[in-house]
């Protein structure tokens, strides 16, 4: 399923579950930064929210900022009741299914010399503002730089993993709007968007971009059992 509209919008009504593992791919109709739930909205620049003419969310779940812009990234909430085969009580574990999904669909599409994450989750103080800047149990690298995030919400009835992976990851738009936390801010380094990393992404349109890796996405969720 697709769905469009503010980040505000998008995570104020979260997925809900249905009896078979579903994907909902979300693109934002306006940029947004979204903080964490622990995070101090005083850390924000105003001015950088107006510049960039972004809403400030703060979503339920914990970590550091992520920005999102239209047709910047693929966002994508992926439900796994706790029928499915692919549902692990072991929240770590659980994290690595969906990494091997991952993995399996971005090599599909030229990803070479990625490598998922399998320890526990790590990172300072530069963490705790970005959250591409920590890295976490199934999350996807090149060369040590963080290319697929994930979170993951559980309730009874199962766990929706969200996962980010940007086309050009928003360095600068993000040194720029978190420029009160406290921290220095690489300007590189850290984390890579897909089309710094594949050669193909690089030269076609995000939406064509975007579009492949949802086509990818669903063909392997459908496939993995």
């Amino acid at each position: 399923m697709s769905e469009a509209g503010l980040a505000s919008e998008i995570h104020a009504s979260p997925m809900l579950y249905v009896d078979e593992r579903t994907a909902r791919f979300v693109e934002v109709t306006r940029s947004a930064l979204v903080l964490g739930s622990s995070q101090n909205i005083d850390q924000v620049s105003k001015a950088a929210l107006e510049h960039l003419d972004a809403e400030l969310v703060i979503r339920k779940s914990g970590g550091g900022a992520v920005f999102l812009s239209p047709m910047g990234q693929l966002w994508v909430d992926i439900a796994i009741p706790k029928s499915d085969p692919l549902y692990h009580g072991d929240i770590g574990r659980s994290f690595m299914v969906i990494g091997e999904i991952f993995m399996e669909v971005l090599s599909r599409v030229g990803g070479h010399d990625l490598e998922m994450h399998t320890g526990r989750l790590f990172g300072g103080r530069l963490a705790r503002a970005i959250c591409f800047a920590g890295l976490g149990p199934g999350e996807i690298t090149f060369e040590g730089a963080k290319v697929v995030g994930m979170s993951q919400r559980r309730t009874a009835q199962g766990a929706v993993f969200q996962c980010t992976a940007y086309l050009r990851y928003p360095f600068d738009q993000l040194s720029e709007l978190m420029a009160g936390a406290g921290v220095d801010i690489p300007a590189r380094g850290y984390a890579l968007g897909l089309a710094e990393i594949f050669e193909e992404f690089a030269h076609i349109e995000s939406a064509l971009a975007i579009a492949r890796l949802r086509r990818s996405l669903i063909d392997a969720l459908e496939n993995t059992f």
